[in-house]
């Protein structure tokens, strides 16, 4: 059983119920996206949870059965890529999930470019396979596509700077 995965899928779960409940306060044109990612992020969790829990219940039949050894009950520590073994590293993955949320709190201190340009950075930095060069033209575009679709189109209040620069 991976209780990493597990655990991860819960966890995605729980923001996407967190989204789900925060959009519904928000005005019915700006709700729709957040509403479809929520439930996107929500099925996609459960469905990594059902996986480890149908795998954990097919691991029991096989070995009441016979069919399947104890080695397979043991999740791997390192997997193989094209041949080449790998260290897994599945602290990553709640990490990135704490960055988001310290993102998140951080919009209302440093302003959504501050903040976006800080996360952005530290996320491709974890991730360590991104150029800096696309890294940062992509970062470019990020904000400035959220600030069109979110201030322009939609029209919503985003805190841009931090609130003793935007006075």
């Amino acid at each position: 059983m991976n209780i990493s995965r597990l655990v991860l899928g819960f966890f995605a779960i729980g923001i996407a119920a967190t989204f789900y409940i925060t959009a519904m306060g928000y005005p019915a044109k700006a709700a729709n996206m957040p509403l479809i990612y929520s439930a996107v992020v929500a099925l996609l969790g459960a469905a990594m949870v059902g996986q480890e829990v149908f795998s954990i219940q097919r691991r029991r039949q096989l070995s009441a059965a016979g069919a399947a050894s104890s080695s397979n009950d043991a999740a791997p520590e390192e997997e193989t890529i094209n041949g080449q073994a790998r260290n897994r590293k599945p602290w990553k993955a709640m990490l990135a999930f704490l960055l988001a949320a310290v993102y998140l709190y951080s919009i209302s201190i440093l302003g959504y470019l501050i903040a976006t340009v800080g996360f952005m950075v530290v996320a491709l930095a974890m991730i360590g396979h991104v150029s800096w060069r696309f890294a940062a033209i992509g970062i470019v575009l990020l904000v400035a596509v959220v600030c069109a679709v979110f201030i322009g189109f939609l029209g919503l209040p985003v805190p841009l700077l931090p609130p003793q620069f935007s006075s």
